[in-house]
């Protein structure tokens, strides 16, 4: 026992989900991390296969899943999750279904179809050969079988091993198959009553030589499910526990039940679903459901200390119950049912429990609805099914409006907040915590201080930065005035996020830091991934990579173990990036990216597809391969995203018009979208000062000097910002300020910029921008073409070409040696007309 609770680890939690009984028998078992809904799934699974692992690495494991045609949502995506991690680890999974049956169960269907995607071919399973079937009725008999007799099963059974066994014995129990001496009967013939057609004819036939309390017994477990337990076996069967045991016993003899693998509480279970279901067949309808009725009483009789665990199984008996089941009691097991397929991620069988209970509407009240809606919301958003959450909070929240019923009505407030923000519909989310508001009035509370807070961030996320910060200075008073660190910590690390929103780099991450302090290190691990995530681009803007991969060693576990695939490709985007920064190793760049370009999950907000594509369309414009650059770059712009790095997308694409010499097209694209450029002296969110980066880059190299001029000043708002690098463009921003300076024929402010630029990514360090330095560096010596700057200006580009060539960028190669062959003109000039 103790062996097994230590091979459990820190999963045992998450594995008690699963299986609740285990809480029983390891009490110090302690609950599971608090996580939003649709990351309790992505956990559980990854808890699974941790715990599955460590035990495989002490022996090899072999595990057979019977019946995946009745298998639910849930456990078929496990089985995917599985799949995707077993060739690391020492285990072989077999899944069996019936194909007659697969097309009735559509998650079935999309599993196969996932699985043949990843290589995993079904393999079809026939019949025995005949050969096979002499082996399996020698092993039966411990006799040679007679031709006669294995041409005639095999010829009926068409070899399947469950038909050939139920002929066997049907033959035996008639008295045809042996003599007195118990060998074969000799010239032994088989007429078709001997062998029906339809086997379950066999099994009924077999059945008759049962007596009347042998039948009843069997119908009770049969009426119980396909296993079941002697206890309820003989509260409902109403026999003699001494006669029961006889009948349990002849019913093993005969082969119609069989030892089951389910544990002590279900030790017996029915040889085969057909065995099952011709028990069945030989009571009327009406009968099984009275029955049904009866089993979820004995259910709750039998086992009163684990009704929540059998919520589910006395819910299926109460619905077959049909008219003889309560209606209460049905409604309140679903619920029950419900609540515990949430806890244990099975997201699909609690929104069924759910509907199944509102569909009662005859045994539901209306608190009782406005709780069944809230309920049913949470698995949809498990499920991402925003807008069916979000219609059933706000219905919710309706009624609960009627009933004056404050706490859940700010309650719901709350979530439908929450939910409205985590879909991207930010002014409804800001609407709904506004409307929250008015409920908890002027109130000092902590209420009133999450929606402030939650008021805040949505409206960071739509741009109104002013409001944004009223809301969130209000919710800091509050939870300051109520001396509640972790409040504090948790308004804190919302207007960290914000701040970050608009680009106000220094007051994100000492929000952030504070809020690690006084104690949103202890909060929910989602809440925190959160954070982390948000101080590790923070301080990779700032220049702090040191201090950034400090933070992606925290982050990226934590991201894994909470199954945030986004966080942790943001994690190992940010070692990319900077592994490359020191070796300058394009391929293995190229081959970290596209690996990370695909994370296994919707990303947040939707902002990781035109983050991802813009570093897809960074790498081939690198390694000179623009046409696929201008690819990535157009996939970046997603229309209507509203997310805070719109405009990154435009930019890079724009630059990468500029530099393949579309000049119509690239200004085209820059006149349509100004408005995210952003506004001298106003707060503007990440995307607008990402943007201006590559603007001013294309605007130069397209010779329109006087357009990049305009912006230097917004060059200079860009570095008070406190960023040193915009991550995501790869451009330092004394860099892009040097260019712009260059453009408005400011030079020595742009030398100045081109030193510090230096500075910074030898420091960084960023070998590829040091050179990128020295190439604009030149440029602008090349332009201003005072004393020297011709020779400085060729050492530069000399240097610049030779990195170019190292790392292998066949494009920038060109361009460097176009600039080269500048510096080399009068010479040139000269030595021509010596010629002459």
């Amino acid at each position: 026992m103790d062996d097994y609770r230590r091979r459990m680890g820190d999963n045992a939690a998450e594995l008690a989900q699963i299986a609740p009984s285990l809480r029983r028998i390891f009490p110090d078992i302690p609950q599971p991390l608090e996580l939003p809904p649709a990351q309790q799934r992505r956990y559980l699974f990854q808890s699974f296969s941790d715990a599955l692992a460590r035990v495989a690495r002490t022996r090899p494991q072999l595990l057979v899943l019977e019946d995946l045609h009745w298998a639910d949502e849930s456990t078929l995506a496990l089985l995917i999750h599985l799949a995707n991690r077993i060739a690391q680890i020492p285990v072989v999974i077999v899944g069996t279904y019936r194909s007659g049956y697969s097309d009735d169960n559509p998650a079935l269907v999309r599993t196969l179809e996932e699985l043949i995607r990843m290589g995993v071919r079904p393999l079809k399973l026939g019949g025995l050969s005949k050969d096979a079937v002499a082996q399996m009725l020698r092993g039966l008999s411990q006799r040679q079988a007679p031709e006669i007799l294995l041409s005639a099963i095999f010829e009926e059974s068409q070899g399947y091993p469950f038909f050939v066994e139920e002929v066997y014995r049907h033959l035996i129990e008639e008295g045809k198959m042996f003599d007195a001496a118990g060998e074969f009967r000799t010239g032994i013939t088989i007429d078709e009553s001997d062998v029906p057609e339809n086997v379950r004819l066999i099994i009924g036939r077999r059945l008759d030589r049962l007596d009347k309390n042998e039948k009843r017994a069997l119908t009770a477990g049969a009426v119980i499910g396909r296993s079941f337990s002697f206890q309820l076996l003989t509260v409902i069967s109403q026999i003699d526990v001494d006669e029961l045991f006889s009948v349990i016993e002849k019913a093993q003899q005969m082969g119609i039940i069989v030892p089951s693998s389910e544990g002590p509480e279900r030790p017996f279970i029915f040889r085969h679903e057909l065995v099952r279901q011709t028990v069945l067949a030989a009571i009327s309808a009406p009968r099984q459901q009275r029955m049904h009725a009866r089993v979820a009483d004995a259910i709750e009789l039998v086992y009163p200390g684990a009704i929540n665990e059998r919520a589910g199984e006395i819910a299926d008996h109460l619905i077959k119950a049909g008219s003889f089941a309560d209606g209460q009691k049905l409604v309140r097991n679903l619920k029950l049912a419900g609540n515990s397929a949430l806890d244990a991620a099975a997201f699909g069988e609690a929104r069924r429990n759910f509907q199944s209970a509102l569909s009662h509407q005859g045994a539901v009240d209306p608190e009782q609805r406005a709780n069944l809606l809230a309920s049913l919301a949470s698995a949809e958003r498990c499920l991402e099914q925003w807008d069916a959450a979000i219609a059933h909070l706000a219905e919710a929240l309706e009624i609960y409006l009627s009933l004056a019923d404050r706490e859940m009505i700010v309650r719901s407030f709350k979530e439908l907040t929450a939910a409205l923000f985590f879909a991207g519909r930010f002014h409804e989310a800001a609407e709904a915590a506004g409307r929250g508001l008015a409920h908890v009035e002027a109130e000092v509370s902590a209420d009133r201080a999450r929606l402030l807070a939650a008021l805040g961030q949505a409206r960071a996320a739509i741009a109104d930065y002013e409001p944004a910060q009223e809301a969130l200075r209000a919710a800091l008073n509050i939870a300051s005035e109520l001396s509640d660190p972790k409040l504090v910590a948790r308004v804190l690390g919302a207007r960290s996020a914000a701040n970050f929103l608009f680009f106000r780099l220094r007051e994100a991450v000492a929000d952030g830091l504070r809020s690690e302090q006084l104690g949103e290190s202890e909060a929910r691990p989602w809440q925190r991934a959160l954070l982390l995530a948000a101080l590790h681009q923070t301080v990779l803007f700032l220049g702090r990579p040191e201090e950034a991969l400090r933070i992606a060693d925290e982050l990226e576990p934590l991201a894994r173990k909470i199954g945030q695939s986004i966080l942790v490709a943001l994690c190992l985007s940010g070692r990319a990036w900077l592994e490359f920064g020191k070796a300058a190793d394009l391929a293995k760049l190229e081959a970290d990216i596209r690996q990370l370009s695909k994370p296994d999950q919707e990303a947040l907000f939707d902002w990781w597809e035109p983050l991802s594509k813009v570093q897809l369309s960074l790498v081939d414009f690198f390694r000179g391969n623009w046409t696929d650059a201008l690819l990535h770059a157009q996939a970046a712009c997603l229309p209507g995203i509203g997310s805070s790095i719109e405009g990154l997308g435009v930019g890079m694409l724009f630059r990468q018009l500029a530099y393949a010499g579309d000049r119509d097209g690239a200004l085209a694209i820059l006149d349509d979208n100004q408005m995210f450029l952003p506004r001298s002296g106003q707060p503007n969110r990440m995307g607008s000062w990402l943007m201006l980066a590559p603007a001013i880059e294309g605007l130069v190299m397209l010779g329109e000097q006087s357009q990049a001029a305009q912006l230097y000043p917004l060059a200079r708002e860009l570095i008070e910002t406190g960023a040193v690098t915009l991550w995501g463009t790869l451009r330092f921003t004394q860099t892009i300020a040097g260019i712009a300076a260059t453009a408005a024929h400011e030079w020595e402010a742009a030398e100045g910029h081109f030193q510090i630029a230096t500075q910074q990514a030898e420091t960084f360090p960023q070998r590829l921008e040091q050179t990128e330095i020295r190439r604009f560096h030149a440029m602008m010596l090349l332009e201003r073409a005072a004393a020297g700057d011709r020779e400085k200006a060729r050492t530069l580009l000399s240097e610049a070409l030779a990195s170019y060539t190292h790392i292998g960028m066949p494009h920038h190669i060109e361009m460097t040696q176009s600039l080269l062959n500048r510096t080399a003109g009068p010479l040139r000039t000269r030595i021509s007309k010596l010629k002459q």
